[in-house]
């Protein structure tokens, strides 16, 4: 029985060490009587199931948004923002612009265990941190560290391959040195998120400490590190069943050289706009072995209509699915639109660009030789 307790002991004491209770006393002198955001920044490519928190229920005036991934302030003289965070966690103030239009932003800082005193200074959302801050601290250390190239890379957007390597040589160096840093295992979260998967991520998660990797961050980011490792290039398209609508199997890839598969959204306007090329593009390789299908992440009738309405309208004939049960999203990492797979007759990813539609034509001539 003393083993058992001892044992009872361990676990609820490593369960309550995985979590960070945390207190934000926010002032922000120039908003009181408006709204402010807590929010996490800009992600794609599903890692925003990472940031995660719970509030205290006796916070005043402030409430749960976006399905626990930030918080609605109604900002008083003082404001005291408490709960719990899986990890120390990368957050954002935000305020609505004039026309409500959009969002100005604050820079980022971290939740971090305990007490954190945040002042936003002027309507730039401006923060004051207190110096003793250790993560913030680190942060700010790694981003001056990373500087140089950080202005060279432009998120969301196609890169030079010479700088994102300088940047993954910078922040393996910088792990190596500060492995218990937080700051740095989100750097690589941020850098998938803006600029795609690379499989050095993979060598770089097992050289932070223990720490770190006990955290459940830490293990559900790895676990979309496997995920996308094994559904990128290289990787074999996994069986996508759509239900009633259908399957996409081997089988499909069979018949022809290469297989164009793209995931689009009738909400992503960049998606609508560039259907027009996508046909263009298809007239153009149809008869020459390449099958192309689309995807659509969508399961609302209203939407289904939608879809199928801008089908028709652009006069596209290859087949379009939508992905009700949300299988592709889950087995591909889907998290972002337009998402351009391309597969070969065997079944393998050849390759898998978001929002890579101007380089599509290059893809496809560089596998039809």
């Amino acid at each position: 029985m003393k083993r058992i307790l001892q044992i009872l002991l361990f676990v609820v004491s490593t369960s309550a060490f995985s979590q960070e209770q945390f207190n934000i006393e926010l002032t922000a002198p120039l908003f009181e009587k408006d709204s402010l955001f807590l929010a996490p920044p800009p992600t794609s490519r599903n890692i925003i199931s990472l940031y995660s928190l719970t509030l205290n229920e006796n916070n005043k005036n402030v409430k749960s948004i976006g399905n626990s991934k930030g918080a609605l302030i109604k900002i008083l003289p003082q404001n005291n923002i408490s709960g719990i965070v899986p990890c120390p966690l990368p957050m954002m103030i935000m305020s609505s612009k004039e026309d409500r239009k959009g969002f100005y932003l604050s820079e980022l800082f971290f939740i971090e265990n305990g007490n954190l005193k945040v002042q936003v200074s002027d309507k730039n959302l401006t923060l004051v941190l207190p110096p003793d801050a250790t993560i913030n601290n680190d942060y700010k250390k790694l981003k001056k560290y990373l500087q140089q190239v950080d202005e060279k890379l432009k998120p969301f957007e196609k890169n030079d391959p010479a700088d994102l390597e300088t940047k993954e040589k910078l922040l393996k160096a910088y792990i190596r040195k500060n492995p218990g840093s937080y700051p740095a295992f989100w750097e690589i979260i941020d850098v998938f998120s803006k600029y795609g998967f690379h499989k050095s991520y993979l060598t770089d998660l097992p050289l932070f400490s223990k720490k770190i990797k006990a955290s459940s961050c830490f293990k559900d980011f790895e676990k979309i590190m496997y995920l996308e490792n094994s559904t990128n290039v290289g990787g074999n398209f996994p069986e996508i069943d759509f239900g009633s609508e259908g399957k996409i199997t081997k089988e499909v890839f069979s018949n022809y050289k290469i297989t164009m598969i793209d995931y689009w959204s009738t909400s992503c306007k960049p998606c609508i706009q560039e259907l027009p090329e996508l046909v263009k593009l298809y007239e153009k390789y149809k008869d020459k072995g390449v099958n192309f299908i689309s995807v659509a992440d969508e399961k609302t009738q209203q939407r289904i209509d939608l879809a199928t309405k801008i089908f028709q309208e652009n006069n596209v004939s290859w087949k379009n699915y939508f992905d009700t049960t949300k299988e592709f999203t889950k087995k591909l990492n889907a998290g972002g639109y337009p998402l351009f797979i391309v597969v070969d007759q065997n079944g393998k990813i050849l390759s898998k660009e978001l929002g890579g539609q101007e380089t599509l034509e290059t893809v496809i001539e560089q596998h039809l030789k």
